[in-house]
């Protein structure tokens, strides 16, 4: 328990070559759990996680407050350890006494990477805690703007709205090259987010500028609308062929 919590991996192996229980349990809190809340480098504890996994240490037990060892490594912020979990059989959307979800941690802390994989595993998004707050909800109760922002965004037939372009067009490889994670935001959040200028969607909002018709706007356009848009064309013509 000691070595899982400080992430000492050689002294973990050490021990359970030894036989030490890569199951042990001390009050329903486990050395997974312990594994994934630990002090260290997420390259460590992702190495010690794997570990205690490849040793048969249960993902889905669950502590007195009924939180998982994929709930711990979302809360700290560990997203390849949250995939490595999820890849182990760990129930993505399982909640605890709280009826916080793993997606619920990771927007209550800010945790931004952990929220895409989790969305990108299949976490739902929608599911309430006891005091009936989706995480979007804990993320703005948190001051987790730009996340709550996200999960705030209704699903959008993303790719269904452009299945009929051609595959020539540069917009339909655009679309086709979106991660599954994104597929539930706008079609605008998703491209800002690509170009890192998710700051800006309301700008955009405000002027009623939809991502379609950026896209189509000519130069002289978008010198009209304003300074800023430009900038931002001119940063998008590096990236996409118009």
């Amino acid at each position: 328990m000691y070595a899982a919590s400080v992430a000492n991996v050689e002294l973990m192996y050490l021990l359970l070559s030894r036989g030490a229980n890569a199951s042990f349990e001390k009050d329903d809190y486990s050395i997974l759990m312990a594994a994934c809340t630990a002090s260290g480098s997420e390259e460590q504890i992702l190495k010690s996680v794997e570990l205690l996994l490849s040793r048969n240490a249960n993902p889905n037990a669950a502590c007195k407050k009924k939180m998982t060892p994929l709930m711990y490594a979302a809360r700290e912020g560990h997203s390849q350890v949250v995939a490595l979990l999820v890849v182990h059989g760990s129930q993505v959307n399982a909640q605890d006494k709280g009826g916080y979800t793993a997606l619920t941690w990771a927007a209550c802390q800010g945790h931004k990477k952990v929220i895409f994989k989790l969305l990108e595993l299949g976490a739902d998004k929608s599911i309430q805690t006891k005091d009936g707050q989706t995480p979007g909800e804990i993320a703005k109760k948190n001051r987790h703007l730009e996340i709550f922002s996200l999960l705030s965004l209704t699903a959008s037939p993303f790719q269904r709205k452009f299945q009929n372009l051609s595959k020539e067009e540069p917009i339909h490889r655009f679309i086709t090259a979106v991660p599954e994670a994104l597929k539930t935001f706008s079609d605008m959040e998703v491209f800002l987010h690509g170009l890192e200028l998710e700051h800006i969607t309301e700008l955009l909002k405000e002027r009623e500028i939809p991502l379609r018709q950026l896209l189509t706007m000519r130069k002289e356009d978008l010198i009209q609308v304003s300074l800023l848009i430009y900038c931002i064309f001119a940063l998008m013509t590096t990236i996409l062929p118009f």
